[in-house]
């Protein structure tokens, strides 16, 4: 399965980001794919320890079992890529209303991140 695959057909994708000491966190979270490309979002914004993260290195992997998938991370500010990430994460996540409400409320939309995976 590629990268991308990935993040389309899991529920929950598996986040690894560095820690100063150089150590790794892994974090389960939710990612979608908006014409073939990965997005991200931290449900509780900038305390999300994972985002902060990410944040100051740009970069992540995503692993599913022995599979990592080595990504660097940008921020989105596009209202229009934005807003087309909040709809497919509607349709991915309509069965869990509690917590897709978190990860589309509008306070936290702003922290919609592109996901750009090396070699793909």
């Amino acid at each position: 399965m590629s990268a991308i695959e990935y993040v389309a057909r899991t529920n929950t994708i598996s986040i690894a980001t560095e820690l100063r000491d150089g150590g790794e966190v892994r974090t389960p979270i939710w990612g979608v794919v908006v014409e073939g490309v990965p997005y991200i979002r931290s449900a509780y914004g900038p305390d999300s320890k994972w985002y902060r993260r990410v944040q100051r290195t740009g970069h992540a992997a995503f692993v599913d079992g022995r599979q990592r998938y080595p990504a660097t991370v940008e921020n989105v500010d596009d209202e229009a890529t934005i807003r087309r990430a909040d709809d497919a994460y509607k349709e991915k996540y309509a069965d869990e209303p509690s917590a897709l409400r978190e990860v589309v409320a509008p306070d936290v939309r702003e922290y919609t991140m592109r996901v750009n995976f090396q070699g793909e």
